[in-house]
C-alpha cells in the first residue's frame, strides 16, 4: 500500500518493486515450470548478476563484523595501516578485500552486459526492475538504463491475457 490511506488501489513504489520478482511465478502458477533460462538469457544474466551481488553484501558485512572487533578490541581507528596488519583478525579482512574487488569488477561486467539486452517478456522486464531496486540500496542513480528499457517494453506491450496494453495509452510514457 501507499501512504494514500484514502485510496486502497494505489500501490507504492516498494510494493511495486517487492512483487516484480514474483511475476515470472505467477505466471507459471497453473502450469508446467519451464526450464532453466539460457546462460547467455537476460534472466539468466539478471540471476548471475544478483547471485554476485549477494555474495558481496555478504562479504561486506563479515567484514564489517571484523571491524568492529577490531574496534572494541582494539584503538583500531587510531592505529596506522602497518599497526592494523598486526591485528588477528587483519588477513582474513585483507582476504575479504581481494574477493569484494573481484566481486565488484564481475558485478560491474554483468551490469554493463545486462544493459546491452532488450527484454522480450514481462519476465526479463521484471528482472531488470529486481536489479534497479538492488542497485539503489547502494548506488542510486546508475540504474537510469535498466528503468528506460523495462518502461520502453510495458509502455508497447500488451497483457497476452486480455490484450490490453499494460501501461494506459492515456497514461505519458515519454
Amino acid at each position: 500500500m501507499s501512504e494514500r490511506k484514502d485510496d486502497p488501489t494505489t500501490v507504492s513504489r516498494r510494493t511495486l518493486l517487492g512483487a516484480a520478482p514474483a511475476a515470472p511465478l505467477a505466471c507459471k502458477a497453473g502450469g508446467a515450470v519451464a526450464a532453466a533460462p539460457a546462460a547467455d538469457s537476460l534472466l539468466a544474466q539478471c540471476a548471475q548478476w544478483l547471485t554476485v551481488d549477494f555474495e558481496s553484501d555478504r562479504l561486506a558485512r563479515r567484514w564489517g563484523a571484523l571491524e568492529i572487533l577490531a574496534a572494541s578490541g582494539y584503538d583500531y581507528f587510531r592505529m596506522t595501516e602497518r599497526q592494523r596488519g598486526q591485528l588477528p583478525m587483519a588477513p582474513e579482512m585483507a582476504a575479504l578485500e581481494v574477493q569484494m574487488d573481484e566481486l565488484w569488477k564481475e558485478r560491474k561486467r554483468g551490469y554493463q552486459s545486462i544493459t546491452q539486452l532488450v527484454p522480450c517478456n514481462i519476465h526479463e522486464v521484471a528482472s531488470l526492475l529486481v536489479i534497479a531496486a538492488r542497485m539503489d540500496v547502494h548506488d542510486p542513480g546508475e540504474t537510469a538504463p535498466l528503468v528506460r528499457k523495462a518502461i520502453e517494453f510495458l509502455a508497447s506491450a500488451k497483457c497476452p491475457g486480455c490484450g490490453e496494453p499494460y501501461v494506459p495509452p492515456s497514461l505519458p510514457t515519454a
